[in-house]
């Protein structure tokens, strides 16, 4: 069984009122953030909005249902540009024009755009954690932020904003940084209140959309050569790290690494800086420093041995990152270790 709804999003608000009015309830309105609760007969969750100016604004729609949800947007209206965000599980979208519906998974954004007479349609399946974050960007008000740009726009950005009257259909389907991730989730907690809040949320909602269109522009290279780090590509970065653990006596180079985990190494640089802090080779070196210390504690090998274990050419180069890592050589650390074992 399914539940059939339609829905209004001339704005951000637009959403979540029409949603309460077709349900029957109410909805609570806190000037620029609009929260309508599902009732109980459709699961559990909630649709936030958030209106800011301009014509820009967030819709979060975070919920489990009882039934598969389809609803559509209202036909004879511009719909603004949306930038939908998948942190949950999947769900299906198409322009009413269009034969199939586009599977949108977990960690991929769909950029899209109706006309009046082609409107969104959504399928959100039955219990599923459905966590969907979508900027709203109505294209004829904010080009007054952006109308000092648009004759430098790259003719990619260019689709997407200068259809101010949004009478050209536009999908997009591809996966978002790691970074935005983090983003959204920052945006999805924070505990400010009053003014603070509003500006917080203003301001974390644009630095989403301005690292998305960066990583927009960035789709359009080829994958060698491109730079932003995605969050389906978290998995083979983590595989990297495991493996530099395992194999550090042996290590490949950087680009060897990039390599043998199918990425390029920009992306693999990114990845780890966006997961760990810091680049590969520092992470290589955090690492062997690590794996240092616990061999002097508890092995029996030599400093040249243990050299060799972690992958270096030279005992006095292991001496000195040692040495600038806790003040003091590995010989050092090793008799001041077996003076504390013995006074214990």
């Amino acid at each position: 069984m399914k539940k059939k709804l339609s829905v209004k999003d001339t704005d951000a608000h637009a959403v979540v009122k029409s949603m309460a009015s077709a349900l029957g309830i109410d909805y609570l309105d806190h000037k620029y953030e609009c929260i309508v609760d599902l009732p109980k007969e459709f699961g559990q969750g909630s649709v936030k909005s958030y209106d800011f100016k301009d014509g820009f604004g967030v819709v979060h729609t975070n919920y489990k249902l009882t039934k598969d949800f389809h609803f559509e947007l209202a036909k004879g209206m511009v719909h603004p540009l949306k930038l939908i965000f998948n942190v949950g599980n999947v769900y299906h979208h198409k322009l009413e024009n269009f034969e199939k519906y586009t599977e949108i998974n977990f960690s991929e954004v769909l950029v899209v755009a109706s006309t009046p007479g082609n409107n969104h349609h959504f399928i959100i399946p039955s219990q599923a954690d459905s966590d969907l974050f979508s900027i709203e960007v109505n294209r004829k008000l904010f080009e007054s932020r952006i109308i000092d740009f648009t004759e430098e726009m790259d003719a990619e950005m260019a689709i997407l904003f200068r259809d101010l009257n949004g009478v050209i259909p536009f999908t997009y389907k591809g996966s978002f940084s790691y970074d935005i991730g983090v983003m959204i989730e920052e945006f999805k907690n924070c505990g400010l209140k009053g003014m603070n809040r509003y500006i917080y949320l203003e301001a974390k909602a644009y630095e989403i959309f301005s690292s998305f269109l960066e990583q927009y522009l960035d789709d359009f290279k080829k994958p060698d050569k491109r730079s932003i780090f995605r969050q389906n590509q978290t998995r083979f970065i983590k595989q990297a790290a495991v493996f530099i653990k395992q194999n550090m006596e042996n290590l490949p180079s950087v680009q060897g690494l990039a390599q043998k985990f199918g990425l390029s190494v920009n992306i693999l640089q990114g990845g780890f800086r966006s997961i760990y802090g810091m680049s590969v080779n520092e992470y290589i070196q955090n690492e062997r420093l690590l794996r240092i210390k616990e061999l002097l504690e508890q092995s029996e090998h030599s400093i040249s041995e243990i050299t060799y274990l972690v992958g270096l050419n030279s005992k006095s180069y292991l001496s000195k990152i040692f040495l600038e890592r806790y003040s003091m050589t590995p010989t050092e650390f090793r008799s001041r270790m077996k003076r504390n074992e013995g006074t214990n």
